[in-house]
């Protein structure tokens, strides 16, 4: 959790198998933050900390998400980002395997 600006942010790491470890796929990060203000979770996002690395003979492409929501900051957990983001690989052809936890 970091706070900035009397908001408080909860930090989340999401790790999709890619299988192109060079592409930053705006789009992806276009969609991630429209689910999550469809489905009000936040009201906020900052994405940095882009990772790629391999694990189990998989490359892996991950980064962390700062989510703010100062008006309902019990919106802001996992149950709710897992629930939002649900199915969100399957829109993208060089992605899978999403997984979220937070930091």
């Amino acid at each position: 959790m970091c706070t900035a600006c009397d908001e408080t942010y909860k930090i989340f790491t999401i790790e999709l198998v890619t299988k192109d470890p060079d592409n930053t796929n705006m789009e992806l990060f276009k969609e991630i933050a429209h689910r999550l203000f469809q489905n009000k979770v936040i009201s906020n996002i900052n994405i940095n900390n882009n990772k790629v690395y391999h694990a189990d003979n998989k490359q892996v492409f991950g980064f962390d998400i700062h989510l703010g929501n100062p008006k309902n900051p019990s919106t802001i957990n996992l149950a709710n980002v897992e629930k939002a983001l649900e199915g969100l690989v399957d829109q993208f052809d060089d992605y899978s395997e999403m997984q979220i936890r937070l930091s």
